[in-house]
């Protein structure tokens, strides 16, 4: 008698443990590239994927959200913070280790390229600091990262934001048509940019520079000392220190890299 309510016990923590194990129901779970105006990039059917992760170039990052709608149909909307409704990522059991590396951010995850190779990651919907539902394994794949500092670009223009935006120079080939504003000494010049890639894409500044930034800097051998720069993300400073010339770059950045540098360009300081 003893025996049997032993196992009768035992039974039933079993069942508790493989509830607890098991994961909520879903109606939806899509992953968004945050790096491609949220466009869907995979989504859950029934127990399998459909569509694929971004390739991740070895050194830099992909970085994902998700949509997800519980069982009854309800949005849930994830929290910058996680702390109610939160998305994160890890390696599936058993999947080759080294390849990325997982940062989980609240509402959103980075995926980052440490070397070649393929492995599997899952990801899951937390509520209230516990995993309700867990994806199954999808692909991610780590290719060779290309150097990005000399990238093609369609159109690089500079717009002077004190001068309601005017175009006041822009890149044709290998040179600059137009010139920049010449400064007073003591005075500044506050320029944004109008860049578009070769792809035909164009790329929208960042206030923060954080996706999509424009810097300007010294160009190597000019004159040091004539102006110095303030950096803003989706815009530039350019202040007036001494009287003379010297010649500066633009740079887009992204995700923090230089991906084109222009071409030297004039700046004259005035007294």
């Amino acid at each position: 008698m003893k025996k049997i309510a032993l196992l009768f016990t035992l039974g039933i923590f079993s069942t508790l443990l493989s509830a607890c194990g098991s994961t909520e129901a879903v109606e939806a779970f899509e992953i968004l590239n945050r790096r491609d105006e949220m466009h869907r990039v995979a989504y859950i059917d029934g127990d399998h994927w459909h569509g694929s992760l971004p390739e991740v170039p070895e050194g830099e990052s992909i970085s994902l959200g998700a949509l997800i709608k519980d069982a009854s149909g309800h949005v849930r909307t994830l929290d910058a913070d996680g702390a109610h409704n939160g998305f994160s990522v890890s390696l599936y059991e058993d999947a080759a280790p080294g390849i990325v590396e997982l940062a989980d951010h609240g509402d959103h995850v980075h995926v980052i390229g440490l070397t070649e190779g393929t492995t599997q990651i899952v990801f899951h919907w937390m509520h209230d600091g516990e995993i309700r539902f867990t994806t199954p394994p999808i692909d991610v794949v780590v290719g060779h990262g290309h150097d990005h500092s000399d990238e093609g670009i369609d159109t690089f223009e500079i717009i002077n934001r004190r001068d309601d935006l005017n175009k006041v120079a822009y890149m044709h080939g290998d040179h600059w048509h137009g010139s920049l504003p010449t400064i007073e000494l003591g005075e500044s010049l506050s320029l944004g940019a109008f860049i578009v890639s070769e792809d035909g894409r164009e790329r929208d500044l960042d206030p923060t520079g954080e996706h999509n930034g424009l810097t300007v800097s010294l160009y190597e051998g000019a004159p040091e000392g004539i102006v110095s720069f303030g950096l803003h993300g989706d815009h530039v400073h350019i202040i007036a220190e001494s009287a003379g010339i010297t010649q500066i770059v633009f740079n887009w950045t992204h995700d923090g890299e230089i991906r084109y540098t222009t071409p030297p360009i004039n700046v004259t300081v005035t007294e």
